[in-house]
């Protein structure tokens, strides 16, 4: 009877069941995820993913309804999504194919991929688990759980969470390295931040999936501020009401814009974090100053 691997990976307080043939290390996810692997109480969410291996590339099912034109599409078949992604590694000979199947809830979620070693090159095969599927994996499966992940860097500032949003090349990474120097702050990651808001708790989270600093901590904290980043000559910051920071969060927030249904789940997290959230635009230089000054605002 062949073995089968159960392995579990806490993000952003979703329980993600990996049920697979092969280990972690012949997966290639160790590095990435290892952080992450464990559980967590009081999940948020269980998905339950299992992964099978194809010795052909994997073809998804259905029609194309979305293609950004990026590593990945989507298609559907009935209450089923097929993400196919195509990635091309420089290390490895050949691109690898995966399809990552899920149901309309995305807790019950197939990943087939196509493992081929590369030969001579000193280098292991890795799962899209690592990159695009797992990645849009969590992305969705936040949705069901009232929270959204952002284009954003996060900091853990004594027992505040502060999430810097921004498109690339504003000031993200800079600002999780800026922090970090302080004492009593925790970098939580430098491009990728789960944010979750509920009538109890308001609560951000590092995901496996740094930026240019690769910084990506498994940690989380209360939510304290969302701060939206934009460089100018002189360090100014301002609270912004909800209806002006919707928009402007919007743009740099990961959305399914695949489906109606997903994308209207994304709109009302996006206004209940915004509710419950206090947001601020801080146009500023990439210098330490700008610490004493988010702090007196906050």
């Amino acid at each position: 009877m062949a073995m089968h691997h159960n392995i579990p990976i806490s993000i952003a307080n979703i329980v993600i069941e990996l049920r697979s043939p092969r280990s972690a290390a012949e997966l290639g996810i160790e590095q990435r995820l290892g952080p992450f692997f464990g559980v967590t109480p009081q999940p948020a969410a269980r998905v339950v993913l299992h992964w099978e291996e194809s010795a052909d590339a994997p073809v998804p099912r259905g029609a194309l309804i979305y293609d950004p034109g990026s590593i990945w599409r989507m298609y559907r078949d009935g209450d089923e999504f097929s993400a196919a992604i195509t990635y091309h590694d420089e290390h490895q000979p050949a691109q690898m194919h995966s399809v990552l199947r899920a149901n309309a809830a995305w807790n019950d979620v197939t990943l087939t991929e196509q493992r081929s070693v590369p030969a001579g090159r000193g280098t292991q095969w890795q799962s899209a688990l690592n990159i695009g599927a797992g990645e849009l994996l969590l992305r969705t499966a936040m949705l069901f759980t009232d929270g959204l992940v952002f284009h954003a860097s996060g900091i853990d500032d004594h027992g505040h969470g502060i999430v810097f949003v921004g498109h690339s090349g504003a000031g993200k990474s800079t600002q999780a390295c800026l922090w970090i120097e302080e004492p009593g702050v925790i970098a939580m990651n430098d491009d990728r931040v789960a944010v979750r808001v509920n009538a109890q708790t308001a609560m951000c989270y590092g995901t496996p999936w740094g930026g240019t600093a690769n910084i990506a901590r498994n940690h989380a904290a209360p939510l304290r501020a969302i701060i939206l980043l934009e460089q100018a000559p002189e360090n100014q910051i301002e609270q912004l009401t909800p209806a002006v920071a919707a928009p402007l969060l919007l743009a740099r927030t990961f959305l399914p814009y695949w489906d109606a249904p997903l994308m209207q789940r994304a709109l009302v997290n996006l206004n209940t974090i915004l509710a419950r959230t206090p947001f601020f635009r801080l146009r500023c230089r990439p210098e330490k100053a700008v610490i004493p000054l988010v702090r007196a605002a906050l």
